[in-house]
């Protein structure tokens, strides 16, 4: 039996490879709203032609963990966290919330070439840096400072390169974007930066807002599913939110603006002059960062659910828990619906699996 554990295991880690080998499939959008006066929020779409399977683990603070490469960070969490994996790779995070509001999310960025390895500062891998970010910190600019100490590494190791941006928030209403251009380390810090999509870099796509009838210009918001489009319509509606008429939750308010950003399936992207297969929206996050709460919906399971973090058990000692995220199941609150992990978690390697 142990023999079919590792053959599945070894499947699962050809498949990511895979998946992320294939990069200009990957694209999202995310927005942030801190200016509602009763909750920050953010929302995000997960756009890929592949389905990543996502699924939650549950990571209790006082876990012992590195960064798996040559001289690695190497740290104890000091908060809990949930964290969405792909293929449920406990080590392969795509974002995540911890126990004090802090969150991050990746999307892609083609432009991405990440630093030379610089040996003396302890390196993370990619996949666990989210990880690494929320079990030591509580706020963005400590999120920040523990980046400019360490490196991120690209996962070289495992025979691929997901080019990613990286978006920090926290329920102060803090908010940071983090690029890598040309081998340097780009910040965008502070409440201001509440909206990403992918290419071009953050910069030139705030300058190019200001041609459109929302920031002062002319042109009407673009219809189409390229990263500049999106970035546009999300900044707009991003916009609109703050309309003091409005009555509804805030939460259903930010789904309402992160949705016309979702790409249906079969859409074209036409960047760069030529007409490409658009990643299809899988699924939709959003995060309650003062609330401590968790909304998801995947688009082919057709579930729509809710995790409230008081209701889970993230003190030192406490099991590692997982939840499938794809289960056409999942309605409501599934808060009590974790269980352990099909495997034993080891979060120094790849998930190991044991009979």
């Amino acid at each position: 039996m142990r023999k079919s554990f590792w053959d599945s295991m070894t499947v699962a880690v050809i498949t990511l490879a895979l998946f992320l080998s294939f990069s200009p499939a990957g694209a999202c959008t995310r927005i942030f709203w801190n200016s509602n006066g009763q909750t920050m929020l953010v929302a995000r779409t997960m756009d890929l032609l592949q389905d990543d399977a996502p699924s939650f683990y549950l990571f209790p603070k006082g876990m012992s963990k590195d960064g798996g490469v040559a001289n690695p960070a190497k740290w104890t969490s000091r908060y809990g966290s949930l964290v969405t994996a792909a293929f449920g790779l406990s080590t392969y995070c795509s974002e995540g919330i911890n126990t004090q509001g802090l969150a991050y999310h990746y999307l892609y960025l083609a432009v991405t070439r990440y630093e030379d390895r610089d040996g003396r500062r302890p390196g993370v891998l990619e996949g666990r840096y989210g990880q690494y970010l929320l079990d030591n910190a509580a706020t963005v600019s400590e999120a920040l400072q523990l980046m400019y100490q360490s490196q991120l590494v690209p996962e070289a190791a495992a025979g691929f390169n997901w080019p990613l941006h990286l978006a920090l928030e926290d329920a102060q209403g803090d908010s940071a974007v983090v690029e890598f251009v040309g081998g340097q380390m780009n910040v965008f810090h502070g409440k201001e930066f509440t909206v990403l999509s992918n290419d071009p870099t953050l910069d030139q796509q705030v300058q190019n807002l200001g041609r459109y009838q929302y920031f002062g210009g002319t042109l009407p918001l673009p219809g189409d599913v390229d990263s500049i489009s999106r970035f546009v319509r999300a900044a707009a509606f991003r916009s609109t939110l703050d309309n003091p008429s409005l009555t509804r939750d805030p939460v259903s308010r930010l789904f309402s603006a992160i949705r016309p950003e979702s790409k249906p399936f079969g859409a074209v992207m036409f960047s760069g002059g030529r007409s490409i297969p658009a990643p299809q929206t899988l699924w939709t996050s959003l995060f309650d960062l003062t609330h401590k709460a968790v909304y998801f919906t995947h688009s082919m399971t057709r579930n729509n659910f809710w995790i409230d973090m008081s209701k889970l058990n993230f003190s030192a000692g406490a099991p590692v828990l997982y939840l499938k995220a794809d289960r056409p199941d999942l309605s409501g609150d599934v808060s009590g619906m974790f269980t352990p992990p099909p495997w034993k978690t080891d979060t120094t390697i790849f998930p190991l699996l044991w009979d």
